[in-house]
């Protein structure tokens, strides 16, 4: 039997791959400046991205993993109510 959080997991990072496959197709800066825009959500006050945020990879990965943990915030909201 599968667990239901792997369930929600799983939907999760399908969800957080569709945001991932969407940035695939954007241009360096705009991925940039997007993770500027998280940093900036989260509180850090730089203008700069970090180094290990530098490279397109790391940048897409970062999308990644931001855009799975807000779903799962959201999934998490939804099985509350």
């Amino acid at each position: 039997m599968n667990s239901p959080a792997n369930t929600v997991i799983r939907f999760n990072l399908e969800m957080a791959k569709e945001v991932a496959h969407e940035w695939e197709q954007a241009s360096h800066v705009e991925i940039s400046t997007y993770c500027l825009e998280i940093l900036k959500e989260i509180g850090c006050s730089d203008t700069e991205l970090p180094v290990n945020l530098q490279t397109r990879e790391q940048q897409l990965n970062f999308i990644v993993g931001f855009a799975s943990l807000a779903f799962g915030e959201v999934q998490n909201v939804q099985s509350v109510n």
